[in-house]
């Protein structure tokens, strides 16, 4: 059974758009944990990208658009955060950004439905550097983005002691005091004395979960501070095994 953390709270919003989470997207604050992570996760979409056909790349909880870098220059990008810098056209890389919460841009259907017309469903979704395990009930949101047509890409935490004694540490140079760790076969959750709660996925309870979307895994990288899947919507030629990294 789902832990109730998981489903319906809305108090990690309210502390992304206030001075700790402001604080967790700074470069300043990045330990060399946090820049591990990022150098990996630059690589695994960099070659994913490589050996997949995408034509708009889609990075929900965009920040300063850290992964527009990663796609191929006649890719375009779209960004969605909900506190973005005040550019919303990227004068290079073929580039937009739209200030908006991440649950209503999965609710906005018609704009959906016109995404994947306009690049006949060649469309690649990421949720970037752990921002599922950071959502208010993250199994809803997951849940609302596997309702969506594109593929999907996830970074994500990894489970390990190492993992967890390196988010430890970004979270309190951050200012965000950590009370608990809560482990199960699931997850590793960080339970803080603001509110905030913060989850590190197991990629097969992840796997499971999405599969029942009507995905597939396509490719996996799997390292000890972090994780990367990439999923594409299954269909009847869709039988090839997944390529693990």
């Amino acid at each position: 059974m789902d832990s109730p953390a998981l489903h319906s709270r809305q108090v990690n919003r309210a502390i992304y758009l206030g001075d700790e989470g402001i604080r967790l997207m700074r470069p300043n604050y990045f330990t060399t944990q946090v820049r591990q992570f990022h150098d990996c996760e630059r690589v695994f979409y960099l070659d994913l990208l490589c050996s997949n056909r995408y034509d708009l790349i889609i990075e929900v909880g965009c920040s300063c658009y850290r992964l527009i870098g990663v796609k191929k220059a006649d890719n375009d990008y779209l960004g969605i955060d909900i506190n973005p810098p005040r550019a919303r056209r990227l004068k290079k890389g073929n580039g937009a950004v739209i200030r908006c919460e991440a649950n209503k841009f999965f609710k906005r259907t018609r704009l959906i439905d016109e995404i994947m017309r306009r690049y006949d469903g060649r469309v690649l979704c990421i949720l970037p550097f752990n921002f599922l395990g950071t959502m208010d009930a993250p199994m809803e949101f997951l849940a609302r983005v596997c309702q969506a047509p594109f593929d999907l890409a996830l970074s994500l935490f990894s489970t390990s002691e190492t993992a967890t004694v390196a988010r430890l540490e970004y979270y309190n140079l951050c200012g965000i005091n950590v009370q608990g760790v809560v482990r199960t076969d699931d997850y590793v959750r960080l339970d803080c004395s603001n509110g905030f709660q913060a989850f590190a996925f197991d990629p097969l309870f992840l796997k499971n979960r999405i599969s029942t979307f009507g995905f597939r895994l396509n490719e996996a990288g799997y390292y000890d501070v972090c994780n990367f899947l990439h999923f594409k919507k299954s269909g009847p030629e869709d039988c090839s095994p997944c390529k693990a990294n």
